[in-house]
């Protein structure tokens, strides 16, 4: 059980209420309990799970008394959207559509160390808030005056909402305070992709975008970069025949994917390139030949690793995030992505960690900022 913790969240409040901001859109984070903000304020400054559970009972006892100064000493700072800063034991308070700046210059060092500076509009509150961590009661009550009294918590019901509120990215572990454990090493577990230790992380991944297409290719098809096993490993049952294509002798197709002539126009139903297009010096170019050999509402299946270490096969040039891959496709009037991933499976697959070592929930999890494998199904 985690005992410390410390606040990273911008926090917007407004008359509708208090909201968590992520990715500019602070509607679908709405926080409804009102001492939550306050909660937030004291683990900016207090880490121990005890010692913020002790601020917060007796700030919740002076609130009533403290709150009416407060709110006048911050009158000339509140809009009618206010934003706040909870970050890097920092409380930072400026108008909504500055906080994205005063981010920025926080992460840049740029706010510098001195509390009660103004910058640009964006108000260093932090003294105040350590000696008297109202800051974010004062703003919510100014912005939404029907603000309920805060509840009573015993330690053990302040340490469950520490955790909830961890578990929703409100609160992270206190700067200084994360162990490492096995991951502080200087070398991977397994120095082939985690297949030495089982299934790789990305192989998982294929299967899972594999399990999604496998009806759908279909006909005379080519794999790019494959071997004829794949047509049974794959189960692509719905294929009349199955070439293999690949700079090696020995394939059906022996030739470069970026030469528009290595194979025939208009000649295929299904294309299947697996972690082939990172090997490409021009990926672009591979692409629109694949769109030259399809036929008329021909599709293409490809994944693209973005979490690998470097692999030279003969050579290792890209790694290409969902929207370049996206982009690179453009000529392909339907597609559709396939995006696999979050930070642990990042972590997992540089160390070579192996996909049977976690979870399926911790593999199915979705971050759309830590992606592992991109896929998509494109279809001419």
């Amino acid at each position: 059980m985690q005992s410390s913790y410390a606040s990273h969240v911008g926090l917007v409040f407004n008359r509708q209420g208090a909201f968590f901001v992520s990715d500019g859109d602070p509607s679908q984070w709405r926080i409804l309990e009102p001492h939550v903000p306050t909660v937030l304020e004291i683990f900016t400054h207090h880490h121990s799970v005890a010692d913020a559970h002790r601020v917060y009972e007796s700030t919740r006892q002076m609130r009533a008394q403290y709150l009416t100064t407060l709110s006048h000493l911050l009158a000339d700072m509140v809009s009618g959207q206010t934003a706040m800063l909870l970050i890097k034991q920092k409380v930072l308070v400026c108008a909504s559509n500055e906080l994205a700046k005063a981010f920025m210059l926080l992460s840049d060092g740029h706010l510098g160390n001195q509390s009660g500076t103004n910058t640009s509009g964006i108000r260093d509150l932090s003294t105040m808030s350590k000696n008297m961590p109202l800051v974010a009661a004062a703003l919510e009550k100014e912005l939404h005056p029907d603000v309920g009294e805060y509840p009573a918590l015993s330690l053990e019901e302040f340490q469950s909402l520490a955790e909830r509120l961890a578990a929703e990215r409100l609160l992270t572990v206190p700067i200084g305070g994360i162990d490492f454990g096995d991951f502080k090493r200087a070398e991977p577990f397994c120095p082939q992709f985690g297949n030495l230790r089982g299934t790789a992380i990305d192989r998982y991944y294929l299967n899972k975008f594999v399990a999604e297409i496998r009806s759908e290719v279909k006909g005379v098809t080519l794999e790019i970069g494959g071997s004829k096993s794949n047509r049974e490993l794959y189960k692509f049952t719905n294929t009349t025949s199955y070439l293999t294509m690949d700079l090696m002798e020995g394939e059906d197709i022996v030739g470069d994917a970026h030469n528009p002539n290595a194979v025939d126009e208009a000649s295929l139903d299904s294309i299947v390139l697996f972690n082939v297009l990172e090997h490409c010096e021009r990926p672009w170019v591979v692409v629109d030949n694949l769109y030259r050999w399809l036929k008329p509402h021909g599709q293409v299946f490809c994944l693209v690793p973005n979490a690998q270490r470097l692999h030279r096969t003969p050579m290792d040039y890209w790694r290409i995030f969902p929207d370049a891959l996206d982009s690179i496709f453009a000529r392909f009037p339907q597609r559709k992505l396939y995006i696999y991933g979050n930070p642990l499976t990042t972590l997992a697959a540089y160390y070579g960690i192996a996909s049977d070592e976690l979870s399926a929930e911790d593999l199915d999890y979705y971050h759309e900022n830590y992606p592992v494998a991109n896929c998509i199904h494109a279809q001419k």
